[in-house]
C-alpha cells in the first residue's frame, strides 16, 4: 500500500515438514531477492526497501518422488513512512510436493501472500551458487599447484605418465596421458567429496555444539601452523612406501595404468596439501549435498592438474620456476585458515573474538612490513605489501579497541559516532540491546511479578521498557535517552527499571509479558 514499505534484509524463507519432523527429502535453495530502493534510516543507516509488490523464484531441491507435506514460512517486516514500524511477521503456507509438481494450499495465517497453484516447471533451480563454489574450488586447486610440495613433483609425475618404454611420445599422446592421469585424481577426490556431502547432515548435527566447534577450530589452527612450516603434515611413511611400491607395478604408458596411478597419487600428493583439502571437504559437509561435494572436489583436482596437462601437451615452458614465492602461497593459506578458525569461534559468546582478530591482523601486518621503512629502489610489490600491512595494522588496532569495549563485529569493531560527552544531558553510545546502564532484563511474567512485589515493598515505582532490535525508537532511546546522566540518576533513585526483549514475536514468555499490558 502507498506509504508503506518492507525491509529487504528482513525477508526470509524457510521450508519445514508439516508434521514437525526433519525434512530430508526436500529443501529450499538460496533465494535471490531483487534490488530494492535505497532508503536512509536515521537509526539503521542506508537500507534497501520495497515500496511495491514484486515476484521472485523459490528454488526447490527435491530428492524423492513420494508425496511430501511441507510448510513454507515467509518472514518479513514492514514500516510506514510516517515513522511507525511493525514487528516482524511470519506467514505460513501449506505445500504439497509430489511427482515433480508443487501445489500451494491454504495460507495458515492471512497476510500478503495469496495461495495460487504452481507447476514444477515454474520453479527455477538456482545454479549460480553451484558455479561459484565450483570455480572457487578450481582456483584453490590452481594455487595449490604452486606450493612447494606439489610443484617439484610435476617433472617426476610427467616421467611416470610418459612411461619407461623409451619411445618418443607425441604431444597429443602425452597430453592424453596427462589428462587421464588427472582424471584419476579427480575420481579419488570426487568420491571423497560425495561421501562428505552425503553424510553432511549427520556429521553437521554433531558439530553444532561448543565442544565440536572448539575442536574443529583447533584442527584448523594446527593445519595453519603446518602451512607456516612449524612441522610437516604427511601420510605415514610406511603407507606412502606401500602405495609407491604398488604403483610401480602398473604400466605407466597405458591409459588404464596411468588412470590408476592418478587415483593412487591423489592420496600421496593430497597428504601434503591436506589443510586445504580438509577445508574444502568441510564445505561439502556444511552444504550436505553429495553432488555438489563431488563437483567442488573434482574441480579442485582439475585445478591442481591444469599445469600437468599443459606439460603433457608440450607446454613445459609455462611452468613457473620454483622459488621462495611458493612458500608465500602457503603462508597466505595459513593466514586464511586462522581466519576461518576465528570466524567459527565467533559464534561462542564466551570467546573474546575481537582480541583474536586483532592479534591475527596485527601480527600479519608486521610480517608484511607495515612498520619497516621502505628502502631506496623498492619495487612495486614490496610497496603493495606494505600498504596492505598498514591497512591490516590500523584495522587490528581498531579491533583491539573494540574488544576492550566488549564489541564482537570485526566489520564494525568501533563506532566512530559513539562519542561520549562529559556534558550532562548529551547522548552517549550504547549498542542495541545493551542494558548495562539502567535496566535489568527480565524474560517472564514470574520475574515481573517478583519485581512488582519488590517495588511495592520498597515504595518505588516500576518502569517496564519493551525493547526490540527492529524498533527504531527503541534503538534511538538506547543511544540517547537511557544513557543521559540525569535520566540514569532519576530512574535509579525512584524506580525499579526493567526491560523485556520482544525482538522475537514468537517467544512465548515475551508474548505473555506483552499481553499483560
Amino acid at each position: 500500500t502507498d506509504g508503506y514499505y518492507l525491509y529487504r534484509n528482513k525477508i526470509s524463507f524457510k521450508l519445514r515438514a508439516a508434521d514437525g519432523s526433519k525434512l530430508d527429502t526436500a529443501k529450499l535453495g538460496k533465494v535471490k531477492l531483487p534490488r530494492g530502493k535505497s532508503k536512509k534510516d536515521p537509526t539503521f543507516g542506508t537500507l534497501q526497501v520495497y515500496t511495491r509488490s514484486f515476484d521472485l523464484d523459490l528454488p526447490f531441491q527435491v530428492s524423492s518422488g513420494e508425496s511430501i507435506a511441507a510448510i513454507l514460512d515467509v518472514t518479513y517486516q514492514g514500516c510506514a513512512d510516517k515513522g511507525i514500524c511493525y514487528p516482524p511477521a511470519t506467514k505460513s503456507i501449506n505445500l504439497t510436493i509430489a511427482n515433480g509438481a508443487i501445489t500451494v494450499g491454504t495460507t495458515i495465517s492471512s497476510g500478503l501472500i495469496e495461495p495460487t497453484p504452481a507447476a514444477a516447471d515454474n520453479i527455477s533451480i538456482s545454479t549460480g551458487d553451484y558455479w561459484l563454489a565450483i570455480l572457487g574450488a578450481f582456483g584453490i586447486g590452481l594455487l595449490l599447484t604452486f606450493t612447494p610440495c606439489v610443484l617439484p613433483m610435476i617433472p617426476i609425475l610427467s616421467s611416470i605418465i610418459v612411461g619407461q618404454s623409451g619411445k618418443q611420445v607425441s604431444k597429443m599422446r602425452g597430453g592424453g596421458l596427462a589428462t587421464i592421469y588427472v582424471l584419476g585424481t579427480v575420481a579419488t577426490y570426487a568420491i571423497a567429496g560425495a561421501f562428505a556431502g552425503a553424510t553432511g547432515d549427520q556429521l553437521q548435527a554433531y558439530f553444532q555444539n561448543p565442544w565440536a566447534i572448539g575442536v574443529f577450530a583447533t584442527v584448523l589452527v594446527l593445519l595453519a601452523l603446518s602451512m607456516f612450516g612449524f612441522y610437516e603434515l604427511q601420510m605415514p611413511s610406511f603407507i606412502q612406501s606401500r602405495l609407491q611400491t604398488h604403483s610401480q607395478t602398473l604400466r605407466g604408458g597405458t591409459f588404464v595404468g596411468v588412470f590408476l596411478l592418478g587415483t593412487i597419487s591423489a592420496l600421496i600428493v593430497g597428504a601434503c596439501v591436506s589443510p586445504l583439502l580438509i577445508s574444502v571437504l568441510a564445505v561439502a559437509i556444511k552444504i550436505g549435498d553429495p553432488v555438489l561435494g563431488a563437483l567442488i572436489m573434482s574441480s579442485m583436482a582439475m585445478g591442481m592438474g591444469v599445469v600437468l596437462i599443459g606439460i603433457g601437451f608440450g607446454a613445459g615452458f609455462l611452468t613457473p620456476t620454483a622459488g621462495v614465492w611458493m612458500d608465500r602461497v602457503k603462508y597466505f593459506f595459513g593466514v586464511m585458515l586462522l581466519g576461518v578458525a576465528i570466524y567459527l569461534l565467533g559464534v561462542l559468546p564466551v570467546v573474546p573474538v575481537l582480541f583474536l582478530w586483532a592479534a591475527l591482523f596485527i601480527v600479519t601486518s608486521i610480517y608484511l612490513g607495515a612498520i619497516e621503512p621502505l628502502q631506496q629502489g623498492t619495487n612495486g610489490w614490496h610497496r603493495f605489501a606494505k600498504g596492505m600491512g598498514m591497512l591490516l595494522l590500523v584495522w587490528g588496532i581498531f579491533a583491539l579497541v573494540g574488544a576492550f569495549s566488549g564489541n564482537r563485529d570485526i566489520l564494525r569493531p568501533v563506532s566512530l559516532s559513539a562519542v561520549v560527552s562529559s556534558q550532562p544531558g548529551t547522548a552517549s553510545s550504547a549498542r542495541p540491546g545493551e542494558t548495562t546502564h539502567v535496566f535489568e532484563r527480565i524474560g517472564s511474567l514470574t520475574e515481573l511479578d517478583a519485581k512488582l512485589a519488590q517495588a511495592k515493598s520498597e515504595g518505588k515505582g516500576l518502569v517496564l521498557d519493551y525493547f526490540a532490535t527492529w524498533c527504531t525508537d527503541c534503538v534511538r532511546m538506547e543511544k540517547s535517552t537511557f544513557v543521559d546522566p540525569e535520566v540514569v540518576r532519576l530512574l535509579g533513585k525512584r524506580f525499579i527499571a526493567l526491560q523485556v526483549d520482544v525482538t522475537d514475536p514468537n517467544n512465548a514468555d515475551a508474548k505473555a509479558v506483552k499481553k499483560r499490558y
